[in-house]
């Protein structure tokens, strides 16, 4: 019987978008020393809240903003430029966002199938909710479909950023949190009219909590990456 890769789990709650940054930068200096040393690397995923913030990706630029910078700190949202991929995105309460920090040497040195992979888990989890979705490898991240068939919403933004091979930043997934910010800029630069974004309880029309769609995504990310979350 093979043994299963160990990945440690982290669930710090609400933590302030900086933190997580300075975190997982930690994290990735640790697995790359523990590589050098060749000695079991101590991957981790991070599953956490952040309160208000909206996230600048190596994409991103202020032309995607629909007030200017003083706008965005009146409603109450500090802006932070990041190296993952993408352009601007919003996390706030009630997002699920997590970060696997993880050598892609103990898994597989691909980035597509690295991305691929978190979309995996986040589509098992939706359809365990009864929600249909899919990957959009042209407009990053997980998408549900209008009823009436015409109209894309997205529920998930995926974001990474690989050096040497580890991993950081990852997916925020919208569950319960307040959509009405993403009106002060173009979410992640898609501006299409029959391109949206939307929540979990929104689609579900009843409620549902962060810690409830964490036990299923914890569950979906072990049978994808084939490891044990510890």
């Amino acid at each position: 019987m093979l043994i299963k890769s160990k990945v440690f789990y982290k669930q710090p709650g609400l933590m302030v978008y900086q933190d997580a940054l300075k975190l997982q930068q930690e994290l990735r200096e640790k697995i790359y020393a523990q590589r050098t040393m060749q000695i079991q690397r101590e991957n981790t995923i991070l599953f956490c809240e952040h309160p208000a913030v909206i996230s600048f990706g190596s994409s991103a630029t202020e032309n995607d903003l629909l007030i200017d910078l003083d706008g965005l700190c009146c409603h109450k949202l500090d802006v932070v430029r990041t190296r993952r991929g993408g352009q601007i995105t919003l996390h706030n309460p009630g997002q699920l966002v997590v970060y696997p920090v993880l050598d892609l040497n103990d898994f597989k040195t691909d980035i597509r199938w690295f991305i691929g992979s978190l979309a995996e888990v986040v589509v098992l989890t939706l359809d365990q909710l009864g929600l249909e979705s899919f990957y959009d490898a042209e407009y990053p991240g997980v998408w549900v479909k209008g009823k009436d068939g015409n109209c894309s919403r997205k529920i998930c933004a995926i974001g990474i950023h690989l050096s040497r091979w580890i991993s950081n930043h990852g997916f925020a997934l919208n569950i319960n949190n307040d959509l009405r910010p993403y009106k002060y800029f173009i979410p992640c630069g898609i501006s299409s009219e029959d391109r949206g974004i939307t929540s979990i309880v929104e689609e579900l029309g009843k409620p549902i909590s962060v810690a409830e769609v964490s036990v299923l995504l914890r569950s979906n990310f072990e049978r994808v990456f084939d490891c044990e979350l510890v």
